[in-house]
């Protein structure tokens, strides 16, 4: 008599169910752990446009294996997707798959996520931010395009991510001690950030104008409510067409905010605590810096040449002894 583990006979009554069941189940226990909102609206929108390259989400989970999967990459890497690309799908796609071998819907396999180059992330020049940072003429200029143009004042300021950009109130502004609340994190800490001189004006005028109240979202919708990153998305996208300038994401202001931060004198560490991250390695991938970039800086402390100078400065002093 042929002899069956019982936990095979689960994985195989179990793989009747479709990747469509799964997935709902998926969500809703991401949902109970207290995952954030803008992690289950990425998780939802890889399910819909991602998940159905591989396989289709009608038929049964037992469709996933280690060759399909093997094979997506590879197409992606031939149609010359960057490595931040693929390895990002495969992340999201293993938390999905983990949940599956968990709960036995699947018998376990290696999803390896790939070794790739780290890419220096995209930032907008200093010309292409101070073209979008010139004010329009509020006496003509739409609402949107204001408020667009006093939220990348706001990214550029600040270095916050969109999701935490979203979720900040006038209440969360402190003009008196010159600080701003950010409340939502990916962290989930809170956090006091510094106001800016040149933000804490802009913002001085835009409160008022668009009769913004305490408890009021900072960047809401023309009807008050809150503004899901889509929109905020469209309508930087708009605003950007209109200053001629190419747009590159809206997160691409907190790579921008940390490079120009640096260049500007100020160091990783700061850096890091002004970004919440909890690790430096994190902070060092936001820096999009080439060395002749900072060639002054990097030649005074040079080794060699302060060596240099420095003996040069001794046999001058010994000279004038003589």
């Amino acid at each position: 008599m042929a002899k069956l583990r019982l936990r095979t006979l689960k994985i195989n009554n179990n793989s009747n169910k479709t990747v469509a069941e799964i997935h709902e189940e998926y969500m809703s226990y991401c949902k109970s752990i207290g995952q954030r909102e803008g992690t289950l609206e990425s998780k939802s929108l890889f399910y819909k446009y991602q998940i159905p390259k591989i396989v289709n989400v009608e038929d049964t989970i037992n469709q996933f294996n280690k060759h399909i999967i093997e094979k997506h990459i590879n197409e992606m890497i031939d149609k010359g997707h960057k490595g931040n690309y693929y390895k990002t799908f495969i992340i999201k796609l293993k938390a999905f798959l983990s949940y599956c071998f968990k709960r036995e819907y699947l018998e376990k396999f290696e999803v390896k996520i790939p070794n790739v180059s780290l890419e220096k992330k995209a930032i907008y020049t200093e010309a292409e931010v101070e073209t979008l940072l010139r004010k329009p003429n509020l006496k003509e200029c739409l609402v949107g395009d204001y408020r667009s143009w006093v939220s990348i004042n706001f990214l550029i300021a600040t270095g916050c991510r969109s999701e935490t950009l979203l979720n900040v109130r006038v209440k969360d502004i402190n003009f008196e001690n010159e600080n701003i609340l950010f409340r939502h994190m990916k962290t989930k800490r809170q956090i006091n950030v510094p106001l800016s001189d040149t933000l804490k004006v802009v913002l001085q005028e835009y409160i008022p104008n668009l009769q913004l109240k305490d408890d009021d979202i900072l960047f809401p919708k023309l009807n008050g409510e809150k503004m899901c990153y889509n929109t905020l998305h469209q309508n930087i996208t708009s605003y950007f067409k209109h200053c001629k300038v190419k747009m590159r994401g809206v997160n691409t202001f907190r790579n921008t905010f940390s490079t120009l931060f640096i260049k500007n004198g100020g160091d990783i560490y700061r850096l890091k605590t002004q970004l919440a991250h909890a690790k430096i390695t994190t902070t060092e991938r936001y820096i999009n810096l080439l060395p002749l970039e900072l060639q002054d800086d990097l030649l005074r402390y040079n080794p060699l040449d302060v060596l240099s100078k420095k003996n040069r400065k001794v046999k001058l002093n010994r000279d004038k002894k003589k």
